[in-house]
């Protein structure tokens, strides 16, 4: 059986996920390649250079007939383009994406060999039309978001702050969902039970002749390897001080919460830390609060010592999958602060493993994380990584899709 997976990028939530399932199933002995802007692996797990998916500057003679299409002979691609153009600069969203591609990933040679194509987030990297009518393997996608059942959107907040965009979000919607209809044999698969029921809702994949949650799967070892005394001596801590970790690879995405957690923060009577991880500056006025910005960091050992070091993790996101930073956290033993949203609801459990917060709100939030600072709640890092380990490894992710890639090929 070979299996490839196809994904934008290797970088950020998603392609790290795909590619971690793609060495994890390589370990158990199945022939996986993966596919994305910016790393191919063949069927045995050997970077290649990627002759389909690499730039290639258009020829001058190229830019001028597709810019005379656009104007005298546009196609419905070309149109729905410039009507996102017209009115991109006044959306108000994380991210907005097309349904088109220039890329012809279904030449692509892995593909091509491949028995079972396995879609991960494949925006702007995945002509749906074009792609679901050329290919006819069976195929697998993993939802990273809602954009493959969305318009322009990625998450219901964007779609529902954006009615400007209402009339293009339908028709965009539209050309999914029936480019869809044309995938004869295939299996929708989701990290959360949230996000599997929204796209059974959404009726796109209703037609596919499977429907699973399967978690995401991490390096538990890797996480867990480091107490919290060394990862405090490494980041200059004191022992003693209380220390929240907030992270996310943009720290201002709305979706991620950084508004309702700054006014929080400014709520705060208590001496406390605040290290943030990622892209941007967390700042507020309260000056009880310190806030250490450890920047962006790729590095898993790096990243798996901020985890460590931080007593509680906080994940106020307003909608979110199952995002590999509360995988990482349970990994490293840290227990998760969250709004009761998404795939964070399904596995933390207050006092055990972290807080689901009642109410999705500042207030709510900041009585939370007093009572971090209180000490109200005694975490054992032990049992939050059993959890992990439990939960989120990466062999019993890779069985778990083994099964269904084998009860799809066996589907008539």
């Amino acid at each position: 059986m070979k299996v490839v997976h196809v994904t934008t990028s290797s970088k950020g939530g998603a392609g790290i996920a795909a590619y971690r399932l793609h060495t994890a199933l390589l370990k158990i002995g199945v022939s996986s390649a993966y596919v994305s802007l910016n790393k191919t692996e063949d069927f045995k797990g050997r970077e290649v250079n990627d002759e389909i998916l690499s730039y290639k500057r258009p020829t001058v003679i190229n830019k001028i007939l597709r810019k005379f299409n656009k104007v005298f002979n546009p196609s419905e691609a070309d149109k729905i383009d410039a009507g996102f153009r017209a009115i991109k600069d006044q959306l108000h969203c994380e991210i907005a994406t097309l349904p088109f591609s220039r890329i012809p990933l279904e030449d692509h040679p892995l593909i091509k060999q491949a028995d079972i194509v396995h879609l991960h987030w494949v925006a702007n990297i995945l002509d749906y039309r074009r792609f679901f009518s050329e290919v006819d393997k069976p195929i697998v996608w993993t939802l990273h978001d809602m954009n493959p059942f969305m318009g322009l959107f990625h998450y219901k907040l964007d779609e529902q702050q954006n009615p400007i965009a209402r009339d293009l979000n339908d028709k965009i919607k539209d050309i999914k969902k029936q480019a869809i209809r044309q995938i004869a044999k295939g299996a929708v698969v989701t990290p959360s039970r949230w996000l599997l029921q929204s796209a059974i809702e959404s009726g796109s994949f209703q037609h596919f002749n499977i429907h699973r949650s399967i978690a995401n799967g991490i390096d538990t070892a890797l996480y867990s390897e480091t107490d919290r005394t060394t990862a405090r001596i490494v980041l200059d801590l004191n022992p003693s001080e209380k220390v929240l970790l907030f992270t996310a690879a943009r720290l201002e995405v709305e979706r991620k919460g950084m508004g309702l957690l700054k006014q929080a923060l400014e709520k705060i009577d208590r001496e406390l830390t605040i290290l943030t991880m990622g892209k941007g500056t967390l700042e507020i006025s309260n000056k009880k609060v310190k806030i250490i910005p450890l920047g962006y960091r790729s590095n898993p050992l790096e990243i798996a010592n901020c985890y460590a070091a931080a007593d509680v993790f906080l994940l106020p996101s307003l909608e979110d999958n199952l995002p590999n930073t509360m995988l990482e956290s349970f990994a490293a033993g840290t227990a998760v602060i969250s709004f009761s949203v998404g795939g964070m609801k399904e596995h933390i459990q207050t006092g055990s493993n972290g807080i689901l917060v009642s109410e999705i709100n500042s207030e709510t939030l900041a009585k939370t994380i007093t009572e971090i600072c209180d000490e109200k709640y005694v975490f054992d890092t032990d049992r939050i990584k059993a959890y992990a380990q439990e939960h989120f490894n990466r062999e019993s992710q890779a069985n778990k899709y083994l099964n269904l890639y084998r009860d799809l090929l066996i589907i008539e």
